[in-house]
């Protein structure tokens, strides 16, 4: 009946698995090392309990796992990601001097797909400000694994992509 933040289980929350019948998610456009804290990480680590010990050597298999679990994969009917301002470095915290304007919202019934793109737009901001060389693909391992669950595309050459200026 409490939530539980110690020890080796995770419970869902009765707001995912009970209350709701459809959820919308809509994550804050971040980083994550040298990946991105976006849709996926949003949906399982803010859906179950006890997450500190996920972080480390769970956080692939948490972000794919979590959110294949039938009371997320068959209620997230919508992602809308805030990129208006984002984090592209020391995330998923908010250090100020890594806040960006990104200018940007992300729109998709997949999450798998809008964490592909999400990742290209920070991967891009980070080479731009020197903090690394290159796009870092292995740090995609969760949205593989999340594609072979079968909760989305992970491949941004299968991604229909559709961008409009509103500005």
């Amino acid at each position: 009946p409490y939530m539980i933040n110690g020890g080796k289980f995770s419970y869902f929350s009765k707001i995912v698995t009970r209350e709701v019948d459809k959820i919308i998610n809509i994550p804050i456009l971040k980083n994550a090392g040298g990946s991105v804290t976006n849709a996926m990480k949003n949906l399982a680590f803010g859906s179950v309990s006890n997450t500190g010990r996920l972080h480390e050597k769970l956080w692939n298999d948490t972000c794919a796992e979590v959110c294949a679990f039938s009371p997320l994969r068959d209620k997230v009917v919508l992602n809308i990601s805030d990129g208006l301002r984002g984090c592209f470095n020391g995330g998923p915290g908010a250090n100020p001097q890594f806040i960006c304007n990104y200018h940007t919202l992300l729109v998709s019934s997949d999450p798998v797909a809008m964490d592909r793109i999400a990742y290209d737009i920070i991967a891009e901001k980070r080479i731009a400000e020197g903090l690394q060389k290159a796009p870092s693909p292995e740090t995609l391992t969760f949205l593989k694994m999340a594609a072979a669950l079968g909760l989305g595309v992970a491949e941004k050459e299968r991604i229909d992509l559709r961008s409009y200026n509103l500005g």
